[in-house]
């Protein structure tokens, strides 16, 4: 009798319940969140400096010496094409993000582009100045057949950069010189017009005055008879 009489859950109930139990097990706090995708992240740059360091060094290494072709003579034009190339263009892909002009993520681009058009002299100073077995073997297999590559790489690396602050500093001067000439040219310009503005006018309330001249003294018309 009373199992005949307990009341039947209906399926709206049993929909809600399991909402509210899927929201239980899913719902995790923001912080909590963050905390684990933060310590994932650093696993995984942890992970990748350490393979990096083992294996980046010693394969730009081997690529370089590939580049010069066992020619010593090859370093220098290579280091100084590295230097200054991978200086001089990113430092100038990375200016344009300062321009409030463009959206937002447009500028952030720029700038993660600019940070990854230095990664060939970033690997560079990596194997100068590294301190890993790695980088010792990497400098070593420079000193036997890329010998000059790693100082005149560094030389122009400097040059580079020099360049391009000069480059957007001249070209800062040169964009205010002329839009200091188009404003004087503008100025000028309006200054004409007013003036032809004036001379118009000036036309005009002259031909408007003969015509009331005339409207006020008509010409006399002849009252004699001709003579025959």
């Amino acid at each position: 009798m009373t199992d005949s009489l307990a009341p039947t859950p209906t399926d709206g109930s049993k929909d809600s319940s399991k909402r509210a139990g899927n929201e239980v097990r899913t719902k995790m706090p923001v912080w909590l969140f963050r905390t684990i995708l933060g310590v994932i992240i650093a696993a995984l740059l942890v992970v990748g400096y350490m393979v990096a360091s083992v294996t980046v060094p010693l394969i730009w290494a081997k690529s370089i010496g590939n580049q010069i072709g066992n020619q010593l003579g090859n370093s220098i034009p290579l280091g100084m094409f590295y230097g200054f190339a991978f200086s001089f263009v990113p430092v100038l892909v990375a200016w344009q993000a300062h321009h409030r002009k463009l959206n937002k993520w447009v500028r952030v681009s720029l700038a993660v582009l600019g940070v990854i058009l230095t990664v060939p002299n970033l690997l560079t100073l990596g194997v100068l100045y590294g301190t890993t077995q790695t980088a010792a073997d990497a400098r070593s297999i420079w000193a036997n057949s890329a010998n000059w590559f790693g100082t005149w790489s560094q030389i122009f690396m400097v040059v580079g950069v020099i360049c391009a602050v000069a480059v957007i500093v001249l070209g800062r001067m040169w964009m205010r010189r002329g839009r200091k000439i188009r404003e004087i040219k503008a100025a000028e310009k309006l200054l004409r017009d007013n003036e032809t503005a004036k001379e118009r006018a000036a036309k005009e309330r002259a031909a408007k005055a003969a015509i009331k001249a005339q409207r006020k003294n008509p010409p006399a018309e002849p009252t004699g008879t001709p003579q025959a």
